[in-house]
């Protein structure tokens, strides 16, 4: 897979295909909105969904673990969909957990549906800092940077008379958002509010393809 670079907070960092951000010089891996068990609370709901996501995400997840090896991963909120998440989990799912984050150090960052629930072997906190960048899930009012999730970012492509939504990695000056992880996770359009409010008309777009992260 072929990365996009993103310069932000006066550091580098990479877009991947997977959705994953990579920061090189600390080599830590930062992701958002995973919603594990989202079929489950679909399901619940008497809406029922092929229930895969949890394993297809956590798959994808781990495979990123393997190819980057970082020392330290950062989620940016809604790890899981809702209190009854963790009950998608299979048994292999909780033996990969135990192994992953005893080689790779797990920060959770607390998203709005991370409800009260723990998961062995990951840090869960309210927000994270490093340096002068915050990690949150919803941006708040700082002077610091921000990387941030819940959003979901997409931008509208027009070619040859049709347009498709595409994921998408999309930074002003300060603020960096990140698209969801998650397999079964829909999107907001950055012309949309409040993210067209939020990052202001000077932004930068990566939307993600297949095989590489693009720049608009």
């Amino acid at each position: 897979m072929s990365s996009q670079l993103i310069k932000f907070a006066n550091e580098e960092f990479y877009a991947y295909p997977n959705s994953a951000l990579y920061w090189k010089r600390l080599n830590i891996i930062i992701v958002a909105d995973l919603h594990l068990g989202k079929s489950i609370s679909f399901a619940k709901q008497k809406q029922f969904l092929p229930p895969y996501d949890t394993k297809e995400t956590l798959t994808k997840l781990f495979n990123c673990i393997n190819e980057y090896e970082p020392s330290k991963l950062i989620i940016v909120g809604d790890l899981l969909h809702d209190i009854f998440s963790v009950q998608s989990f299979q048994e292999k799912d909780h033996q990969n957990l135990n192994k992953y984050t005893k080689k790779t150090k797990f920060i959770w960052v607390k998203g709005n549906h991370d409800f009260n629930v723990e998961i062995n072997g990951v840090s869960k906190v309210l927000d994270y800092k490093i340096d002068e960048i915050i990690f949150n899930h919803i941006p708040i009012k700082t002077k610091n940077f921000q990387i941030c999730g819940h959003y979901h970012p997409k931008v509208k492509i027009s070619h040859r008379g049709k347009s498709i939504y595409k994921s998408s990695f999309v930074n002003n000056d300060k603020l960096l958002i990140l698209p969801s992880f998650g397999t079964l996770t829909g999107g907001l359009n950055i012309d949309q509010e409040p993210l067209k409010n939020l990052l202001g008309k000077n932004i930068n777009i990566f939307p993600v393809g297949d095989e590489k992260v693009y720049k608009l």
